[in-house]
């Protein structure tokens, strides 16, 4: 990549970062009583503007607006690349992967429910020109083996094929999820691998295990917490190709007796640097902290395109997941305090 096309990713994406919501933001969102509310006032910002112009905030249903912010965030991301021919193009795709992958998971979702919400038409033409699949074809997805066959030639359908169940309450998901989840992270490393190296590929290599180990630790938490699974349950649920953890390691946490002691390792680990002084009380808001402590140091103070690139990816999911939490949390009508508490920024 030349200096010049790596200042120009640097330049915009941190002039993009610069319109992400901001505190004073989120202090008026977790006071909205509706997700009208919600999307009157996204309406209103840059960021957002964009995709929500057409919206009727007062008929919106929450599924479309989810969508809305997912496609959103998407945007945000092609900005930084659409228009620059680079030598590692594979590296700056790999979100159209995560887009892809959620759309699957969203479809094998609307079966398992028979929700079949109506197909938004407002993919951005990069993604579908780019899209391994066909975008409108996999929209009208109502059976397995429809979505088999709108996924048909794509790597996808070779990780969806030994799960196809006639009956939708048999469909597997949550083994269907860590299997992309999988080919997810392979596709990180290997491009990560093809494209750069020393120092450069080391630190860019960390931003991504880092995220793939907490990962594992939260569904180590939640299995444990909520489920009382055993220990080869929850191994089989991790996805151990790409971590720098020990097997050791990782069946030590698996055998720790409460699963609450699970914070309590993070807060003596190597993470531990990279927290703040702040009280946490559920391990999935600390390790999104840490995650978004690690990111917002490399968009501040890292000159190097894929760095910075990895660093916006994740910021960029962490304030859809703020908005997914404050939408889920005015739905079940919880305190401005307890919202608030939810959210990382």
């Amino acid at each position: 990549m030349s200096v010049w096309t790596s200042n120009a990713i640097v330049s915009k994406a941190k002039s993009i970062y610069g319109n992400f919501l901001k505190p004073n933001d989120y202090d008026e969102l977790v006071k909205m009583k509706s997700v009208s509310e919600v999307a009157a006032y996204l309406k209103k910002q840059s960021k957002y503007a964009e995709t929500m112009r057409d919206i009727q905030e007062t008929t919106i249903h929450r599924g479309q607006f989810e969508e809305l912010i997912k496609i959103t965030n998407f945007n945000s991301t092609i900005k930084l690349i659409r228009f620059v021919e680079l030598k590692d193009k594979s590296f700056y795709e790999l979100n159209i992967k995560i887009r892809e992958i959620e759309l699957i998971l969203s479809t094998v979702r609307s079966i398992i429910s028979e929700n079949y919400e109506e197909a938004l038409a407002s993919f951005p033409t990069f993604f579908i020109r780019h899209a391994e699949f066909d975008i409108i074809k996999l929209s009208q997805v109502r059976t397995y083996s429809m979505l088999l066959d709108a996924i048909e030639g794509t790597h996808y359908h070779d990780i969806l094929l030994p799960y196809e169940e006639k009956d939708r309450n048999l469909i597997k998901y949550s083994e269907i999820e860590n299997k992309l989840d999988e080919h997810y992270y392979d596709c990180v490393f290997e491009r990560i691998e093809a494209n750069y190296r020393g120092k450069l590929k080391y630190d860019i290599e960390t931003i991504f295990k880092t995220k793939l180990e907490l990962a594992n630790i939260i569904k180590i938490y939640r299995l444990k917490k909520f489920y009382n699974a055993d220990a080869a349950t929850i191994k089989n649920a991790l996805i151990l190709k790409h971590s720098r953890m020990s097997e050791r390691k990782i069946d030590e946490i698996i055998s720790l007796p409460d699963a609450d002691l699970l914070l309590h390792y993070l807060e003596r680990s190597e993470y531990s640097r990279f927290m703040d002084d702040d009280e946490y009380v559920f391990i999935e808001y600390y390790a999104q902290k840490l995650k978004y402590n690690l990111a917002k140091r490399h968009m501040y103070f890292s000159s190097q395109a894929p760095k910075v690139y990895s660093a916006f990816l994740i910021l960029g999911e962490i304030e859809r997941e703020n908005l997914f939490n404050i939408i889920e949390g005015i739905r079940y009508e919880l305190q401005e305090t307890e919202i608030k508490r939810m959210l990382i920024y």
